[in-house]
């Protein structure tokens, strides 16, 4: 009994205490007011954070995968909330992209392209 307690009590203390998500909603209150700068700026910061999210998350995986293999399996992130925080901050940026395109916003062409959404394991996240 007590080799059965200690046993999950070192299974349970070698998890990984993952943060949760906290996504970017992708309509705003306020989003009809925006001005063509604003929504620049927002696309442009979004596009930026995103990016920086998704390229965190991608190296972690690997890592996890590795010390998940070697180490402990309790070490997987299985939340990943750095990639679906910037998969928010995409899905954002398509709903900017469409009230910039109705508001007829200049320079539009111009702004930069999105990364890749994060996935895991071939599969769409969010």
């Amino acid at each position: 009994m007590k080799i059965a307690l200690a046993l999950s009590l070192l299974i349970l203390a070698g998890c990984v205490q993952a943060r949760e998500p906290q996504l970017v909603a992708m309509n705003q209150t306020g989003d009809n007011m925006l001005t063509c700068d604003q929504i620049a700026v927002e696309y442009k910061a979004n596009t930026e954070v995103a990016r920086s999210k998704i390229a965190k998350n991608e190296a972690n995986d690997r890592k996890e995968l590795f010390l998940g293999i070697l180490v402990w399996p309790g070490l997987f992130d299985l939340k990943n909330a750095d990639g679906n925080e910037g998969n928010a901050l995409l899905d954002r940026n398509i709903l900017l992209l469409g009230l910039a395109k109705a508001k007829a916003c200049p320079g539009i062409g111009a702004w930069p392209g999105q990364p890749e959404r994060y996935t895991l394991n071939g599969y769409r996240m969010g």
